[in-house]
């Protein structure tokens, strides 16, 4: 098997292989120019850099200074996220071809590395934003817009779903997430809301006929024959998902671009990002939103890990500050925050009540001990009475 294809196969979950296939596929293009022409790459263009990658490794080459010219390159092409992860992904594909770099290889890389471009500018979310987007989806786009905003899973995550992996509960109140193959290969439950278990069941009425559609459209190019073939939720390729929100955004007059990175102002990372943003506002503890994305955290490493039901005791405290439709979400927020201010009086009106009590406690105590003085003096005055001159 060729070299790039044999490195890559090694890594169970996709999102992980196409992300090393671009960092190997970028570090080649630097070296001999050569790019795919467009973004979904075709046969004859893997061969060449199959090809390509046998030359460098027959070639002699300094390494490490190949390294340096790479993540020079990135950080005039790609945002530094982006660069350092196909810098990463380089390296690890050199150790799979027996090429590991000394320690004082690896000191001169980080004195040498050039820091990357700023990175992209971001637009800032808000419901009226999304509603405007939302109203200018397709179907298929907007049940994913709002799954992300309601789970805070990552969009190569979603992809991944199959059709099993989302329980919907009887009355249609959630649907709990299991994923099973994640950026940091960690298994998790996550949720969604109401909103986004509306337009899921719709496009789940509607998904067969979309998967006809395009296995007659692809006209044999598509990976399955037939949809029962084809398990997954979302049956569509991140490139696809990219293309869909552009157009989107530009329907809705909301397409810009960052002119430094060429990165759209906003992407579907950005909805993941409101989910975070809007759990915080919650109150919800910080360890139990950084679950719900699937950042390793206490709740990860701790033997006694929360119970389903407890994991959605926890959501739902959070779920108003996730809706996008409905307008009474503040007044249900700030009904909770009063609420909460309640409980917290009424906790203080308890220990105030108990404080007051245990000093009434202890001053009848002290009278009882007074009266039992009181009572020995009376006693001891009456038998000094009685007593013969």
């Amino acid at each position: 098997m060729a070299r790039i294809a044999s490195f890559l196969n090694q890594y169970a979950i996709a999102g992980t292989r196409s992300s090393y296939r671009g960092g190997v596929y970028a570090f080649l293009t630097s070296l001999y120019g050569f790019a795919r022409k467009g973004k979904r790459i075709t046969d004859d263009e893997k061969l060449k850099f199959e090809t390509y990658a046998e030359r460098y490794f027959l070639e002699t080459h300094d390494h490490s200074q190949d390294l340096i010219q790479f993540a020079n390159f990135c950080s005039k092409k790609y945002a530094p996220t982006t660069g350092n992860y196909y810098h990463t992904a380089v390296k690890e594909f050199f150790i799979f071809n027996d090429v590991e770099l000394s320690r004082k290889q690896e000191r001169n890389l980080k004195n040498k590395i050039k820091r990357g471009n700023p990175i992209s500018k971001e637009e800032t979310l808000d419901r009226e934003m999304i509603r405007k987007l939302l109203n200018n989806c397709d179907l298929k786009v907007k049940t994913l817009i709002l799954f992300i905003i309601s789970s805070g899973v990552r969009i190569s995550e979603v992809l991944d779903l199959d059709l099993s992996d989302v329980k919907i509960s009887k009355d249609n109140s959630h649907g709990v997430v299991t994923i099973r193959e994640s950026k940091n290969n960690h298994p998790r439950i996550t949720f969604i809301n109401r909103e986004a278990v509306e337009v899921l069941n719709q496009w789940i009425d509607q998904r067969e006929e979309y998967l006809k559609y395009i296995i007659k459209k692809s006209k044999g190019r598509f990976r399955v024959k037939t949809p029962s073939k084809d398990s997954r939720l979302f049956p569509v390729t991140k490139n696809s998902a990219e293309k869909n929100i552009k157009t989107a955004l530009k329907k809705a007059d909301l397409f810009e671009v960052d002119r430094d990175t060429g990165r759209a102002t906003i992407h579907y990372h950005l909805f993941r990002k409101f989910f975070v943003t809007q759990l915080s506002y919650s109150g919800i503890p910080d360890k139990y939103i950084e679950f719900f994305v699937g950042h390793l955290d206490v709740l990860d490493r701790t033997y006694n890990k929360p119970s389903i039901e407890k994991l959605l005791e926890v959501y739902l405290k959070g779920e108003p500050y996730l809706r996008i439709y409905d307008e009474g979400f503040e007044e249900i927020a700030k009904n909770q925050e009063e609420i909460k201010a309640t409980q917290e009086k009424v906790r203080d009106m308890q220990l105030e009540h108990l404080m007051q009590k245990s000093k009434m406690d202890d001053m009848m105590k002290e009278h009882e001990k007074m009266q039992q003085q009181i009572a020995q003096l009376t006693r001891a005055a009456k038998i000094a009475e009685e007593l013969p001159d």
